[in-house]
């Protein structure tokens, strides 16, 4: 027994749902200067049985990091002993009836202050999230404790007696667990703790827990100031208060501007309810929100930015121009809210027709994510008899009626109002992304000649410094006959029946070749201007360059200067599977400790970065340069439809900034850094978007 009293000094159980976060700040005076540590427990007291079913309605895990006061992941970290303690740690799957313990060193790491009477204060933070993702129905109930006996301490929740969801009648409020049958006999080392659950019995332990309505609750840094309203949506099978906490805290923390970060959080779990039905609910919440910061709460918000991961691109993408269609495209000119930064991060703005094999898409075609998958394979949609009566009268809108959803999306008038961002930027996985692969989240048009040779990016990623200064090689180019056989592993035999480069370039030249011009300066190319490797007649194409030559496109950037491409050749991203990033999602690669303590042990993860400004675009892909139609088979097709999309958003008013990111597995979760040190290769990401598109201190630049 400690000196200090019981052993137990604060206990806590709570019970967390899809999106479920609780975050407690801790602060320790040490008055006993021989007490080096005190303890953290927590139990997931779900019962073990439950792990079977866990598919159908969970999974019923838990995530929990602690972090000492002093860490910042973009510093050196030296834990007082590494081989003992790493001291930052973290647990990705407490599955039920599993624990996680953590000594809590008393040191200059967690070091916070000394107090008024000269005694030291120390200090952690602990998030425990729920890892739930399927339904909003269920729940995960642990047991969170901190003492000084770690041996007492587990004796409270271990033996048979097990708790589970659908056994105990939970009166969390009042502190107590009722077992039916069993009265209030619950086991505990002290009949008074459960009556005190979420209070500190030490008075020298502090302990501030904050749930998702306080983590979402933040207030302006200076409300007399005009604020920026930032809008971030998550994306499928996801949530905006667990998946995109990470995101809103960096934000936050890191930014100089007067933001707020806010997010519908009513989608969660019901993400396959399609783009339109998510799309309006986002929109109803935006225009609410807008009217209570003005209006109620008197603040005044002069500018707006949305960041969308994964299908939440799309979503908000809806809700804006939903709001503009109901309210007027002027909305935002009435209330002088300036659109500042529309951010896409992972986003299927194209779909993924030309990225799943044709027996996923023909199952989300079935239905298998309900409206979601039927919008995301581009299906042609079937409207309502009122929307078919009200348009009678106008044929175009009842022919666009049927068309898919992702396709006349970017129609006026949101395609007025992209324009009027003052910086428009995507995030893309060049690599381990096969939930929304690089074309689609890419905009489909990138400078393939200036991405080096990205099929490298997995063989290497772990040995070589990658280049992000715009344009130059990435990684090692492979010999030509070692190039070749990769290609033809992936596209197969047939790449030997095709034509000739001379013949292909031929064809398809008027559609390759963009007018691109840069913001920064005069545009200097013309059809032939440029000689590629296309014109080299003794080498062939594969089937896989003939599909990107389609859509190959020069891009402009503030250091980029003009090369000579006669030696250049295609680089062409690895394909992406969708089973192999699902099966990662589960498996995926963890950080190790060097990563996390050691900034300087972290590759490069940002290696193309460029604006791409368009003129002109040819008319379609499937015209010849004479403007007859050509035969398409389905492929084609396929390419076709996304570019008609891809057009859209590339009028000569757009200037888009596209970064790629090289990440591991699970890169479609690392991009937004889903879980702070789980998804943590993702940091780099999210401390660029914070750096570029919002106004930071010199001493964050300098960090990063």
């Amino acid at each position: 027994m400690s000196n200090n009293g019981p052993f137990l000094w604060y206990r806590d159980k709570e019970s967390l749902k899809i999106g479920g976060v609780s975050r407690y700040r801790i602060r320790y005076k040490n008055i006993d200067t021989k007490k080096t540590h005190i303890y953290f427990r927590l139990k997931n007291i779900e019962k073990t049985s439950i792990r079977a079913i866990h598919l159908l309605n969970g999974p019923f895990i838990l995530y929990c990091h602690v972090v000492p006061y002093s860490y910042d992941h973009r510093r050196p970290f030296k834990p007082t002993d590494a081989g003992i303690n790493k001291e930052v740690v973290f647990e990705n799957q407490i599955k039920p009836g599993q624990t996680f313990n953590v000594r809590l060193e008393l040191n200059e790491n967690s070091f916070i202050e000394k107090n008024v009477e000269d005694y030291p204060v120390y200090g952690w933070s602990i998030d425990v999230v729920s890892q739930i993702v399927i339904t909003r129905n269920t729940s995960i109930l642990y047991d969170f404790m901190i003492g000084d006996d770690i041996h007492e301490m587990r004796n409270i929740n271990t033996g048979a007696l097990q708790y589970s969801l659908s056994l105990i009648n939970r009166d969390l409020k009042s502190g107590t667990l009722i077992l039916p049958g069993m009265g209030n006999s619950v086991r505990n080392s002290d009949d008074n703790h459960d009556n005190k659950l979420g209070k500190s019995t030490n008075p020298n332990l502090t302990i501030d827990k904050q749930l998702v309505e306080d983590l979402w609750a933040t207030r302006p840094k200076d409300p007399h100031k005009p604020i920026h309203l930032v809008i971030v949506t998550h994306g499928i099978f996801s949530n905006l208060t667990a998946d995109m906490l990470y995101l809103k805290d960096t934000i936050e923390s890191n930014v100089e501007e007067n933001v707020v970060v806010k997010g519908f959080k009513e989608n969660a779990g019901k993400t396959e309810r399609g783009v339109k039905k998510l799309g309006i609910n986002v929109s109803n919440y935006l225009k609410d929100l807008i009217k209570t910061m003005t209006e109620d709460q008197d603040y005044q918000i002069d500018k707006i930015s949305f960041i969308g991961h994964s299908l939440g691109g799309l979503v908000q993408l809806y809700a804006i121009k939903h709001l503009l269609l109901t309210e007027g495209v002027d909305y935002f000119d009435k209330r002088k809210i300036q659109p500042t930064n529309l951010t896409f991060m992972a986003s299927p703005l194209l779909g993924v027709l030309s990225e799943m094999s044709f027996l996923i898409s023909w199952f989300l075609d079935m239905g298998t994510l309900g409206k979601t998958g039927r919008d995301l394979t581009l299906l042609k949609r079937i409207p309502n008899p009122k929307q078919l009566k009200f348009n009678l009268s106008n044929d175009m809108k009842k022919r666009g009626n049927f068309k898919p959803l992702l396709e006349v999306l970017p129609d006026d008038p949101l395609q007025n109002f992209i324009e009027k961002f003052e910086r428009l930027t995507l995030y893309a996985n060049a690599i381990n992304d096969g939930i929304v692969p690089l074309r689609t989240s890419a905009l489909l048009y990138l400078d393939y000649e200036a991405l080096g040779d990205v099929t490298q990016l997995r063989k290497e990623r772990r040995t070589t410094k990658l280049d992000h200064t715009g344009g130059e090689e990435v990684g090692e180019v492979p010999e030509e006959n070692e190039r070749k056989q990769e290609e033809q592993s992936l596209d197969g035999e047939d790449d030997k029946k095709e034509g000739t480069k001379d013949g292909i370039a031929s064809k398809y030249w008027d559609f390759f070749w963009l007018n691109f011009t840069s913001p920064f300066e005069p545009k200097t190319h013309k059809n032939g201007g440029v000689k590629t490797n296309l014109q080299d007649k003794k080498k062939k194409l594969t089937k896989r360059e003939k599909k990107f030559l389609k859509i190959t496109a020069k891009g402009n950037s503030e250091d980029y200067q003009d090369a000579d491409f006669e030696n250049k050749t295609l680089n062409i991203p690895p394909k992406a599977s969708a089973v192999e990033s699902a099966i990662n999602t589960v498996l995926c690669p963890i950080p190790k400790t060097k990563y996390i303590l050691e900034p300087e042990s972290r590759d490069e993860i940002i290696f193309h970065d460029k604006f791409y400004h368009f003129e002109n675009l040819p008319s379609s892909i499937n015209e010849d340069s004479k403007g007859k139609k050509v035969y398409l088979n389905y492929h084609d097709w396929k390419m076709n439809k996304q570019v008609k999309i891809a057009k859209k958003y590339h009028t000569p008013n757009m200037n888009w900034r596209k970064v790629l990111v090289s990440l591991p597995p699970d890169a479609h979760n690392n991009i937004v850094v889903r879980r702070r040190f789980a998804n943590g290769y993702g940091w780099g990401v999210v401390d660029h978007l914070c750096n570029e598109l919002f106004d930071t201190s010199d001493d964050l630049r300098a960090k990063i």
